[in-house]
């Protein structure tokens, strides 16, 4: 599995939001179902109000998730900019990810 095997709808190659997502999972979320499972469970949380925000720092990036966009900060850039990103488009994304692992474990 790797970032040019995920895909969702929408998704742009080269997009830097959309490549800052497929970093983020590849690099933070890795092929752990149990992550993006939580991560889902978190996504909705927010959306549905039971939490106001959550965020989770991990390897490289440290994740913000609010109920209309998410952010994820690059740790180790120097000058790193801020990019919202749209939660509907995160959501589609981990979906995929989460998606892609499940079919990959029950494949091995």
């Amino acid at each position: 599995m790797s970032a040019t095997t995920c895909t969702w709808p929408g998704r742009i190659p080269g997009d830097p939001v959309h490549d800052r997502i497929i970093a983020y999972l590849t690099v933070d979320i890795q092929k752990s179902p149990v992550w993006t499972t939580e991560l889902i469970a978190k996504i909705k949380a927010v959306r549905s109000g039971r939490l106001s925000s959550w965020e989770r720092p991990g390897n490289a990036y440290c994740l913000y998730i609010y109920p209309h966009h998410v952010v994820i900060e690059d740790d180790y850039a120097e000058e790193a900019e801020t990019i919202r990103i749209p939660i509907v488009t995160f959501a589609a994304a981990v979906n995929a990810w989460h998606d892609m692992i499940h079919n990959r474990v029950n494949d091995d």
